[in-house]
């Protein structure tokens, strides 16, 4: 009877096994499946009003910064014009002030009013250096400017009578 007893209790713990294991195995290909799902189809839900404000103010940004860049580069060597630059960049730091979410703007614009600072530290300085002599003050030709012919030939005047 001991030897039956063994059978019957063996019998019932492999029971008892084959359920824990087919439940494990079951949560395994659970667990797998969802993770193939997700790497396959990731749930995505439509942006928020404060994300899409985000993402405007981000390419606000980007755009500004691009064209700074290409304004900075013309002007780099004109303190008036970047005064102008300098005075742009504080209103929009003025306007921004009260939005939270434009942190990364308004630390764009004080990095680049110190930037434009230095520089028109720089070139005053440089003026500064410069000897004051009558012909530095003469206003001199820049290249690219036109320069005044004279009037225009209309076929009357000398030259047309010859």
């Amino acid at each position: 009877m001991k030897l039956s007893a063994w059978r019957g209790a063996a019998s019932l713990s492999m029971k008892k096994l084959a359920i824990v294991l087919g439940i494990v195995l079951a949560l395994i290909l659970l667990v797998s499946y969802n993770v193939w799902r997700a790497n396959e189809e990731p749930v995505t839900s439509p942006p928020t009003l404060v994300e899409l404000g985000r993402q405007q103010l981000h390419e606000q940004l980007e755009k500004a910064q691009a064209r700074e860049a290409a304004i900075e580069k013309e002007d780099w060597d004109s303190i008036p014009l970047l005064r102008q630059l300098v005075a742009s960049h504080q209103h929009r730091i003025e306007q921004l002030s009260d939005n939270s979410q434009a942190g990364e703007i308004v630390a764009h614009d004080k990095d680049a009013i110190a930037r434009i600072e230095k520089r028109i530290a720089e070139l005053t300085a440089a003026a500064a250096a410069r000897p004051a002599t009558p012909e530095a003050a003469a206003p001199q030709d820049e290249p690219g400017a036109l320069k005044p012919q004279g009037p225009p030939a209309t076929g009357k005047g000398p030259a047309a009578a010859r």
